[in-house]
Parts: structure tokens; C-alpha cells; sequence
């Protein structure tokens, strides 16, 4: 045995950074996605860099990981225990009772066993009605905490597609009906959505296409201010495959265009939340299509797209209804 070789022991954890995020994932049962945002957010571990800049965490990052796992899906607040020293998150764990304390290298959906052996069924997968519940309690409280601890645990228990359709947009929806109805105030439906638009924003800068994936740009067009319907189509993008570049709400067809033509882009997708019908809308997808290479695909979505189909007819965009109907735009664009 090489003498120099580092021994971990009792009193000398494995602080040697050697682990991909891949397998943090893993052995932690936190995606990817949360170990990023945990660390960007919170700095809940500091993993090593190898030479090209990816991550590598110790057995000691592993440790304190799976603790934070277990106390947050006790309801623990992510931002309260982030920085707890390690004693802290252990003891806090042993006070959760019998079979609290993570297994090393256990994945996420193995039993473990309690301190009989016997095994104990790992906590029940949160469903999306659930996770919508505790999202509502959460904005009606203007607990801004409680709901960002209710997103970080759905990417705990569903995948992104559902996390997107059936937790993040029927929040938002719920939520201007609760305003409408007078049950909410705007403050409400503002905070849901500034922390719905931090946690997508997020979401997408963490996924890394493929070398030489298509381009498609996003945006929202001049008089168009809300960009949560830009921010899922950015998601279903990265789902499809594409690399996304993102350019953000109420922007003049030229800057749309220009930026589509330097990066040599084979999309541009706009989102049309608000207002319906309107002239200079009308205007600008007109401008921007003209502008846009021929080859360039036009895609328009949103809740007030359908207003403007005699406009996409006329200029060859395509309306797109649902999230279907965008995957399939994307692969005929390159077929």
C-alpha cells in the first residue's frame, strides 16, 4: 500500500473530491438540477473543479447532501439548515426518529433498514396534486420560502415534463383565478410568479445541450412583458433536444431577428400572453418574419396567440396550441 495514500477515517473524513454529479445524483436521490441550485443558492457544498470545470464532490459532500435530502422532505427549510454544521444536520436527522439517517451510497427509492434491520419504506413520492396543494398554502400565506421549498422538492419526485405541466402551470392558473376571484391580492399572484420565473429561469440554465444541437431563440415581442410563457417553451426546448438562447420579454422583431442571424438559429419561438389582437403585434410578426431567413421556422404560442392565426396564415408562422404541437413543429423544422 502506497504510505501516502489518503485513508479515510473516524476522525479524518474523505474530503477528496472524486465523485461526478451524476453520481451525487444518484447515491443522494437529489437531481441535478437541486444540487446546483442548492449550491449556486446556498453554497451547501463547495465540489472541486476538474481541468475542464466539471464537478467533483468528496464522500463528506455525499454525507452532508443526503442529510439535507432527508430534512427537507421532513419539511425543513432548505434556506434554515443550508449551513448547519454537519453535527447539527445529524443530530437533527437522529431527532427524526428510528431509521432517519441516510444510508452511504444508497439510491433514492431503496428501503432502509431501521436499527433492527428491519426495513422501513422510504417516504412516500409526492404527487402533483399534492405538491400543488402545498404550493397554494404557500402563496396564500406569502410564504415566499415555503413555496420555493415546495418547487425544490417537486424536482425531487417528478420528472420535468410533469413538474411543468401539471405543477407549474396549473399553479400559475389557479392562482390568477384566486385573484380574479378576489381571494388573492395582486401581491399574491406577483410573488407566485417572480418565484415560478426564478426557479424555470434556473431549471434551464442547468441543462447543457448536446455539442451542435440546433438553436432556437425565445422571446417575447414588443407590448409582450410576461415571459413565463417564454420560460416553458425555453424548457420544452431543452426537453426536445435544442440549445436555447433566451432572450427575454418585449423586444422590437429587429433585435429578435438580428440575434436569430448571428447565431445562426433554425427557430424563434415568441409567446403571446397579452394583448390579444393588437395591431403592432400584428405588426411585428409580420416584421420579424421578414426579416428571418426562409429557412428560419416562425413558431408563436400563448395564451393570446390564437388571435393572431390570420396573421401566421398569412406569413407562414405556425400556431402552436400545445406542447405537442411544439415538439412536432421542432422535429419537422429539421426534417
Amino acid at each position: 500500500m502506497n504510505p501516502g495514500a489518503h485513508i479515510p477515517t473516524a476522525t479524518a473524513p474523505d474530503t477528496t473530491p472524486r465523485h461526478s454529479i451524476a453520481v451525487v445524483a444518484r447515491r443522494t436521490g437529489l437531481s441535478q438540477l437541486v444540487l446546483r441550485a442548492w449550491e449556486r443558492r446556498y453554497g451547501v457544498v463547495l465540489p472541486g473543479r476538474t481541468e475542464t470545470g466539471r464537478r467533483r464532490y468528496s464522500e463528506l459532500d455525499i454525507e452532508r447532501l443526503s442529510l439535507l435530502r432527508v430534512l427537507t422532505a421532513a419539511d425543513h427549510r432548505i434556506g434554515e439548515v443550508a449551513n448547519q454544521p454537519l453535527v447539527e444536520l445529524r443530530a437533527l436527522v437522529e431527532a427524526l426518529g428510528p431509521g432517519a439517517m441516510p444510508t452511504a451510497g444508497r439510491s433514492a427509492g431503496e428501503e432502509r433498514p431501521d436499527r433492527t434491520g428491519r426495513p422501513l419504506p422510504e417516504r412516500a413520492v409526492l404527487s402533483p396534486d399534492m405538491l400543488l396543494e402545498q404550493a397554494l398554502v404557500a402563496v396564500a400565506a406569502l410564504d415566499a420560502s415555503g413555496l420555493e421549498n415546495v418547487l425544490s422538492q417537486a424536482t425531487l419526485h417528478l420528472s420535468r415534463p410533469v413538474l411543468r405541466q401539471e405543477l407549474l402551470a396549473p399553479l400559475l392558473t389557479r392562482v390568477g383565478e384566486l385573484w380574479r376571484q378576489g381571494t388573492l391580492r395582486i401581491a399574491h399572484e406577483h410573488m407566485a410568479s417572480t418565484i415560478v420565473h426564478s426557479f424555470l429561469a434556473a431549471a434551464n440554465a442547468s441543462q447543457v445541450p448536446d455539442s451542435g444541437a440546433p438553436l432556437l431563440v425565445v422571446a417575447t415581442p414588443l407590448r409582450n412583458r410576461h415571459e413565463l410563457g417564454a420560460l416553458m417553451a425555453a424548457s420544452l426546448g431543452l426537453e426536445a433536444g435544442w440549445a436555447v438562447l433566451y432572450l427575454g420579454a418585449d423586444l422590437p422583431a429587429e433585435e429578435i431577428a438580428a440575434a436569430a442571424a448571428q447565431r445562426q438559429a433554425r427557430a424563434v419561438f415568441v409567446s403571446l400572453i397579452y394583448p390579444a389582437g393588437d395591431a403592432v403585434v400584428a405588426g411585428q410578426l409580420e416584421t420579424l418574419r421578414r426579416l428571418l431567413a426562409p429557412e428560419v421556422g416562425l413558431l408563436v404560442g400563448g395564451a393570446a396567440a390564437s388571435s393572431y392565426a390570420e396573421t401566421l396564415a398569412a406569413i407562414d408562422g405556425r400556431l402552436i396550441a400545445k406542447s405537442a404541437d411544439f415538439a412536432q413543429a421542432l422535429n419537422e423544422i429539421l426534417n
